[in-house]
C-alpha cells in the first residue's frame, strides 16, 4: 500500500512536473510572442510616425504651392480687370481682331482645328486655344511697344539735334554781343563769288 501510494505520488509528481514544464514552455512562447508583437508595434509606431511627419511636411508644401497658385490667380484676375478697364472702345465693342485670311483659307483652318491632333505639341496646343485672344492682344501690344520705341528713338535724336542747334544759337548770340562784326552762325550764308565778266 505504501509502495502503491508512493508510486501514485511519483506518477502524480511526474505529471505535475511535466505539466509545469509545459506551462513554463507555453509561458516562454507567449512571452517571446509578446516581445515580438511589442517590437512590431513599436516599429510600426515609429514607421507610422515617420510617415505622418512626411505626410505633414508634404501637406504643408502642397498648401504652400496651392496658396501661391491662388495668389497668382488673384493677381491675374486683378490684371485682367485692369486690362479690361484700359481697353479701347473698339476693343470692347469688337473684341476679335479681323482675320487676314480669305474665306477659303479660313475654312481650311477650321478643318485643321477640328481634326484630331497626331503630334504631341498639337494636342497640347488644343488645350490652350482659349488663350488665342490673349496672344493676339499680347502680340499687338508688343508691336505697338516696338513702334513706340522707334518713335522714341527718333524723338530722342531730334531732341539732340535741337539741343545742338540751341547751343550753337546761344554760342552765336554770346559772340554776337561781344563782336557785332561776326555773322551769326545760324544766320550766316555762304556767299559765292560772282563770276567776273
Amino acid at each position: 500500500m505504501v509502495a502503491a501510494t508512493r508510486a501514485q505520488i511519483a506518477a502524480h509528481l511526474r505529471r505535475s512536473e511535466e505539466q509545469t514544464q509545459r506551462i513554463r514552455d507555453d509561458r516562454e512562447d507567449a512571452q517571446q510572442k509578446l516581445q515580438k508583437l511589442r517590437s512590431q508595434i513599436s516599429g510600426a509606431g515609429a514607421t507610422a510616425h515617420t510617415h505622418l511627419v512626411t505626410l505633414c511636411s508634404q501637406c504643408a508644401a502642397t498648401l504652400k504651392v496651392l496658396q501661391q497658385l491662388v495668389e497668382k490667380a488673384q493677381r491675374l484676375l486683378r490684371l485682367a480687370e485692369l486690362c479690361r478697364r484700359l481697353e479701347t472702345e473698339e476693343e470692347k465693342v469688337l473684341p476679335f481682331y479681323p482675320s487676314s485670311l480669305g474665306e477659303l483659307e479660313q475654312q481650311k483652318a477650321r478643318l485643321v482645328l477640328e481634326e484630331t491632333a497626331s503630334e504631341p505639341l498639337a494636342r497640347v496646343m488644343k488645350d490652350y486655344i482659349g488663350l488665342e485672344r490673349f496672344w493676339q492682344r499680347f502680340n499687338k501690344a508688343k508691336l505697338e511697344e516696338k513702334g513706340l520705341e522707334k518713335a522714341r528713338a527718333a524723338l530722342a535724336a531730334r531732341n539732340q539735334e535741337l539741343r545742338r542747334l540751341l547751343q550753337q544759337y546761344l554760342a552765336g548770340a554770346t559772340i554776337h554781343q561781344k563782336v557785332p562784326k561776326d555773322p551769326h552762325p545760324l544766320l550766316a550764308t555762304e556767299q559765292k563769288p560772282h563770276p567776273q565778266k
